[in-house]
């Protein structure tokens, strides 16, 4: 699992600097639509959608709901902040969700497989609207090391988080949620947040002020990013799924490795207008 892991990740990272670099804004709003498409796929699945019919469909209207976002918000710029605060105000709600939750796993069993409309709606805020951040921040306002700092932000604290967790883990985390989830992890995403935003910010020639709020937002985000990759661990013990799917070898499915940065999306780019980053 671990070799499986590795390669699919050293495989997948330049594809993903190419990607936020080189492809013309076309090309890399395809690309985000074919991963909110895979990633909506698996979330119908979390939502009790059973058959590949229907799953498709749900795709499909995510992906066209995002393909109207772009189109409406073109017309209606200043809407968008709108909408952020509407999916910042929806992942605080989960993050609530994820520290009440104690119901015992034959509870969440005997939930598992039924539709659930409201989690159905919910993958509209969960993943369009924080895509579509991405690709304001990318090409409307082209800030493409913004995007890639958060980007390697996000997969460097798994890759701490992962081995911290794997060779240090002793406390559980959320054991009613994601018992294999540790406190040890947390520790080492914190650890890598740290090395991340001092590179940022040298990256960007920040100063010391500036270094310090760039700290302090990069914290929040990856503290959010953490209750992402739970709320979607709750998702699925609620429907007794182990992995939304099985595309990426090693790493599960596409919301796999997406439920963190869809998470942590809205509150960068918000983060960064509030903060006066994006001038």
């Amino acid at each position: 699992m671990l070799k499986l892991r590795i390669i699919t990740s050293l495989a997948l990272a330049p594809l993903v600097v190419w990607g936020v670099f080189s492809l013309p804004a076309f090309y890399f709003a395809v690309s985000i639509l074919i991963v909110v498409g895979l990633a909506s796929w698996e979330w119908a699945h979390l939502s009790g959608i059973a058959n590949a019919p229907s799953k498709t469909i749900y795709a499909i209207a995510a992906v066209a709901s995002l393909v109207l976002l772009v189109w409406y918000l073109e017309i209606n710029h200043n809407d968008f902040y709108i909408l952020l605060y509407i999916s910042i105000l929806w992942w605080l709600y989960r993050v609530v969700r994820v520290l009440v939750f104690r119901s015992p796993i034959s509870s969440a069993v005997s939930t598992a497989g039924k539709l659930s409309l409201a989690t159905a709606l919910s993958g509209i805020v969960a993943l369009v609207i924080p895509f579509y951040a991405i690709i304001y921040l990318r090409d409307i306002y082209s800030f493409h090391g913004y995007l890639f700092y958060l980007v390697m932000l996000i997969w460097s604290v798994d890759v701490f988080a992962y081995f911290f967790g794997k060779y240090l883990g002793k406390n559980k985390l959320a054991p009613h949620v994601s018992p294999g989830k540790t406190w040890e992890g947390v520790y080492g995403a914190l650890v890598a947040t740290l090395f991340a935003s001092v590179i940022g910010a040298f990256s960007f020639g920040f100063t010391l002020n500036e270094g310090i709020i760039f700290f302090a937002l990069s914290f929040l985000v990856v503290v959010i990013s953490i209750f992402g990759d739970l709320s979607e661990s709750l998702y699925k013990r609620q429907n007794a799924i182990k992995d939304s799917g099985n595309l990426l070898p090693g790493h599960g499915g596409m919301l796999d490795r997406v439920d963190s940065l869809s998470a942590a999306a809205p509150f960068y780019v918000t983060g960064l207008s509030v903060l006066g980053f994006l001038k």
